[in-house]
């Protein structure tokens, strides 16, 4: 196995520790599984598929890999890659914070941009 194999595999492991929260929002708030749109600083998007079992998956660049898990009332994201974002509930709509890898998470999110729920099956095909 590679150096660079090891790590992602490590990298993982780590994840699936941090995803024992329980899947429901104890506030109700909303239901993060489902397909979702995500959006850049720059308006540009990309789908996050967050799966029941707390996997979640994007097709931004090769992909990212990572899981999901509730904080409070929001939905924090880890993934491989060292990203992170926060999906949170925010007026009639959703919103997205993300930091990058290295960011300080105390400080101001890397962006913070519009989400939207697409549907409940994280492996649906959006409509064009």
């Amino acid at each position: 196995m590679t150096a660079i194999a090891v790590r992602h595999a490590l990298s993982f492991a780590t994840l699936l520790l941090l995803a024992a929260a329980p899947a429901a929002a104890a506030d109700g708030s909303f239901q993060p599984v489902g397909l979702w749109r995500f959006f850049h600083t720059d308006g540009t998007s990309f789908l996050a598929h967050l799966r029941p079992d707390q996997s979640a998956t994007t097709d931004f660049g090769t992909g990212e890999v990572g899981i999901w898990r509730w904080e409070g009332g929001k939905v924090r994201l880890y993934y491989t890659d060292g990203w992170d974002d926060l999906l949170y509930a925010a007026g009639t709509g959703f919103r997205k914070s993300g930091w990058a890898p290295g960011a300080d998470r105390c400080a101001a999110p890397t962006n913070d941009t519009a989400a939207e729920r697409l549907g409940d099956d994280p492996d649906a095909r959006p409509k064009p």
